[in-house]
């Protein structure tokens, strides 16, 4: 038998959709934990991604541009946050698996379903669309009025 090697969020989405697929039908219990706790991981990993953007835009453009190894410092919060965001997909697939067997079994009234939907959904696309600035800053080079005629 070989081992597969797979990125942690595959591995986890595998294993929480085999969890929850192995669970008998209408129960609501478990596919609601498996919902939250899904929608939780999401919202806690948005969040620190959010704060590892703020720590590089801080540490290249920012006050903290003067520290000392600022560089090395930004390179790794886009490492930590690019972890963060390679994940991300994987994370909203489960958690649209969970929310598809919570409307098939009725666990939750539609407001309350939709009350966890759609921040988390929010969440996880922001982080998915997101692309960090670039270190250098772009020069520009609009003029302002009519160009001038040669002299």
């Amino acid at each position: 038998m070989k081992a597969l090697v797979l990125p942690c969020g595959v591995l986890l989405a595998v294993a929480l959709t085999v969890a929850v697929s192995a669970q008998p039908a209408g129960n609501c219990t478990g596919v609601v934990q498996s919902l939250n706790s899904t929608a939780s991981a999401i919202s806690g990993d948005a969040g620190s991604y959010w704060t590892h953007r703020s720590n590089f835009v801080d540490l290249i453009f920012g006050p903290r541009s003067s520290e000392a190894n600022a560089k090395q410092n930004a390179e790794q919060e886009r490492t930590q946050a690019a972890g963060l965001q390679v994940a991300m997909p994987n994370r909203l697939a489960t958690f649209k698996n969970f929310v598809a067997m919570a409307q098939s079994q009725s666990c939750l009234p539609p407001d309350q379903l939709s009350a966890i939907v759609e921040p988390t959904t929010m969440s996880a696309k922001g982080v998915n669309l997101d692309q960090f600035p670039p270190e250098v800053p772009t020069e520009t080079t609009v003029q302002i009025g009519p160009p001038e005629l040669p002299h």
